[in-house]
Order: C-alpha cells, then structure tokens, then sequence
C-alpha cells in the first residue's frame, strides 16, 4: 500500500510538471531590417520582446539600417515585421 502511494504522488508530480499538449510555440528564425528612425522603432520593439522572454537576438549586422537576425515564436516575429520599412 505505501509502495501504491509513492508511485501515485510520483506520477502526480511528474504530470504536474509537464506543459500542456499544445502550448509550445515553434521558434522560427527570420532577418528583419531596422529602419532609419532615431531612435529604430523596430530595434526598440526587438528589445522589448527580447526582455520579455519571447524573442531572441542571434546577430545584428552593422548596415544601414542595421539587419537582426531574430529566432522567435510566429507571433513575435509579425510584431516585429509590421514596424519594418518595405524594401
């Protein structure tokens, strides 16, 4: 019986601990360019994204404007992108 209720609070605890099925984004990396605004709108967005845990900065290539390499969810990414200049 005590063997029945070790293995009962190890299994709750493991499913305790496990995300739910679906809540995991896929992480997605693109280039964005910045704009030629001082300050970069898109830079500072990046950078708030970035703080919150929902972006990651890979690279930053020293153009004019400059070019992120970014990695993040779909979502992320598209609020990024909607600050960005057409080319």
């Amino acid at each position: 019986m005590k063997m029945l209720a070790i293995l009962a609070f190890c299994l709750g605890t493991l499913c305790a601990c496990t995300p739910p099925a679906g809540s995991e984004q896929a992480m997605i990396r693109a280039t964005v360019a910045g704009t030629t605004a001082q300050p970069d709108p898109v830079e500072m967005q990046i950078r708030v994204l970035e703080k919150a845990g929902k972006l990651k900065v890979l690279a930053v290539r020293e153009s004019f404007p400059p070019q992120f390499e970014l990695e993040g969810s779909a979502q992320a990414l598209a609020e990024v992108r909607a600050l960005e200049q057409p080319r």
